[in-house]
């Protein structure tokens, strides 16, 4: 695996696997890997002839690619170890000033998409993904980009900027990777305590409360939002941020399931807050 750090090198390497003839697959992550993530490139490996990562959380207001994990070590040398483990070809590991020079100007919003949910709840934080994952798109020139179900709203976010931007790049969604109890993993798990992990399972109890009630025939986006706010209730430990149920295209709160739909939640659970989503009326392949 090639590790570069500067544009330039980055497009170097590309061009000459591009000219061995190599479809280019791209997997963006922030570090601090788990499974999840690897999930992400070994799905890139069996579909591209080059694999190339990235690791870089965004500066200040403009946060990680990936759930922010307050007090999180980076461990840089892992990162690389399990990216070559997994086959990546490639890993970009940029500074701050390689992608926002000094005299940078330019954000990158999707009006209507990251003003809401971890838009409202994090402002900025939406705007910063788009920004940086149009730099990063354009700077490797994937066929594929892959992004895992994990973060349902960036990937409704990332489909409508490429598609409104014209940017020639088949999106490839993953599914969740979850643990034994169904909890979504993430780099935020690791900042819990054995109470707070024990808790976090309500999330995906939830979550799973509301595609049952789907799947038996209820419709009702408020029952749907209720079951899964009943769940989350029964749970202490749990502070409640959004229980939404959502078009899986616009993001808009429903009145009705009548077609591809999100039931989403965000939850803080002591210093941690969690996220987690599970599609209704359809399936991530």
């Amino acid at each position: 695996m090639i590790v570069v750090r500067r544009t330039g090198e980055l497009h170097d390497a590309i061009l000459a696997r591009r000219v061995a003839g190599d479809s280019v697959g791209f997997v963006p992550t922030m570090g601090m890997l788990h499974d999840g993530q690897l999930s992400l490139v070994r799905r890139a490996r069996s579909e591209n002839g080059c694999v190339v990562v990235s690791t870089f959380a965004n500066p200040g207001s403009f946060t990680s690619l990936d759930e922010p994990s307050p007090g999180g070590v980076r461990d840089q040398a892992r990162d690389l170890a399990l990216f070559e483990h997994a086959q990546a070809d490639i890993c970009f590991v940029p500074e701050v000033g390689a992608l926002y020079p000094p005299d940078d100007t330019t954000r990158v919003s999707v009006e209507g998409l990251t003003r809401q949910l971890e838009g409202a709840s994090r402002p900025g934080h939406l705007d910063g993904l788009t920004t940086v994952m149009l730099k990063l798109v354009n700077l490797v020139g994937p066929a594929r980009l892959y992004l895992g179900q994990r973060h349902a709203q960036q990937v409704v976010i990332v489909r409508r900027m490429l598609r409104d931007l014209f940017l020639n790049v088949d999106l490839v969604i993953c599914p969740t990777i979850r643990e034994h109890d169904g909890l979504a993993l993430s780099s935020a798990n690791a900042q819990l305590g054995i109470e707070e992990r024990h808790a976090a399972a309500c999330l995906y109890q939830a979550l799973t409360a509301a595609k049952e009630a789907y799947d038996g025939g209820e419709r009702s986006a408020e029952v749907l939002r209720w079951r899964m706010t009943d769940v989350l209730s029964r749970e202490p430990k749990a502070r409640i941020d959004y229980v939404s149920v959502a078009d899986a295209s616009s993001l808009a709160e429903l009145q009705r399931v009548t077609g591809p739909a999100l039931a989403l939640i965000a939850v803080g659970i002591g210093r941690t807050r969690l996220t987690d989503n599970m599609p209704l009326a359809w399936d991530v392949a």
